[in-house]
C-alpha cells in the first residue's frame, strides 16, 4: 500500500513473454548459446549457495539461482512494464559434483567473457525493440486495486499520476 492505496497484481508469469522472444532472438543473434524458459529461483546475496540449498533448488526444479528477478519482476508488473531476464550464468552452482566449487576468481572470468555477447545481445534487443508490438503489460492496475477508487485520496492520485492517473478519470 502507499498511503490509502493498495494495489495487488497478478505475477503469476513474472517476465512478459513478448519481451522474453525478443531477449531469446536477440542473444541468438549475437551468436551465443541460449535456452528459452526455466526456472528461476531469487536468493538473497551476494553469496553463493550451500550444497544442501543447491540440492533443494534442483529437487524444486529450479534451473537457475541468482539474486536479482525479485523484487524488480513484481514492481515492473506494478508500474505496467515489460520485465524479462536475459540471464548470462557465470557457473554451475555446487550441486554439480563433477565441477569445481564455484569461486569469486571463476565468476569475474565468466562475466568478463560474458560482456561482449551481453553487450551485443541487448543491442541487437534494442532494435527489435522498435518494431515490437504494445506491452502485454500495459493495463496490469486496471483490475489490481484493492482500495475502493473512490477512497482513494487526492493526493495519492495526485502523487502516482504518471502511473495510476488513467484509472482515476
Amino acid at each position: 500500500g502507499t498511503g490509502g492505496l493498495v494495489v495487488h497484481v497478478g505475477v503469476a508469469d513474472p517476465f512478459c513473454p513478448l519481451l522474453s522472444d525478443i531477449c531469446y532472438e536477440a542473444v541468438k543473434e549475437a551468436g551465443a548459446p541460449v535456452h528459452w524458459g526455466g526456472n528461476f529461483v531469487t536468493i538473497e546475496g551476494p553469496r553463493f549457495s550451500t550444497k544442501a540449498e543447491s540440492r533443494t533448488y534442483r529437487t524444486w526444479g529450479m534451473d537457475i539461482i541468482g539474486m536479482t528477478t525479485t523484487p524488480e519482476a513484481q514492481l515492473a508488473r506494478e508500474a505496467e512494464m515489460s520485465y524479462a531476464v536475459m540471464a548470462h550464468v557465470t557457473d554451475y552452482d555446487v550441486w554439480h559434483e563433477s565441477e569445481t566449487p564455484v569461486t569469486v576468481e571463476m565468476v569475474i572470468q565468466t562475466l568478463l567473457s560474458n560482456t561482449a555477447v551481453a553487450k551485443q545481445a541487448v543491442a541487437n534487443a534494442i532494435g527489435r525493440l522498435a518494431g515490437a508490438a504494445a506491452s502485454p503489460q500495459a493495463g496490469a492496475l486496471r483490475d489490481a486495486f484493492i482500495t475502493n477508487r473512490s477512497a482513494v485520496p487526492a493526493d495519492v492520485i495526485a502523487r502516482l499520476d504518471i502511473m495510476i492517473g488513467k484509472y482515476f478519470q
